[in-house]
């Protein structure tokens, strides 16, 4: 069974991940003008604001940005686009999620490996708590013989 638990958690954890690229990579409904400018202010760091969202800001440059946003968008252009536009003007800053795979990928690689150790810990604690026996003496030993083979008959 110890030799399996390897396997059965490797294919756990690919399941996993098989399943959330499942919900990632699935294409969402058609959005309109109105929601894809929300949308995109919601992913853009106001420039005067501390961590709040274009779209949650008050500030005047927050307001002149979604104005920005709507205009694009107005215009023709994908939500990609947009963001390009905003990452040429002020750079990765102006995003509030990492657009970076790595900086998603690193958090989970830490936990799975926290999981790993963890695991690994437990197996090896749970091995180490057996009690050391002795060595059977040849009496010992032929009585323990004796017995297995009466068992048989």
């Amino acid at each position: 069974m110890k030799g399996w638990l390897p396997a059965i958690a490797l294919g756990g954890a690919l399941a996993l991940i098989a399943l959330g690229a499942v919900f990632v990579l699935q294409p969402g409904p058609d959005l309109t003008d109105a929601e894809r400018t929300d949308a995109i202010a919601r992913e853009l760091r106001c420039p005067d604001c501390q961590g709040l969202s274009v779209a949650d800001a008050p500030t005047g440059s927050a307001q002149e940005i979604r104005r920005q946003i709507d205009e694009l968008v107005a215009a023709g252009a994908t939500e990609d686009e947009v963001r390009a536009h905003f990452v040429a003007r002020y750079g990765d800053w102006i995003l509030l999620a990492p657009a970076s795979l790595v900086a998603w990928i690193i958090p989970l690689a830490v936990v799975f490996a926290g999981v790993g150790a963890l695991a690994t810990w437990l197996i090896l604690r749970r091995g180490s708590d057996a009690v050391p026996t002795e060595r059977l003496s040849p009496e010992a030993r032929r009585r323990l013989h004796e017995e297995v083979e009466a068992l048989d008959a």
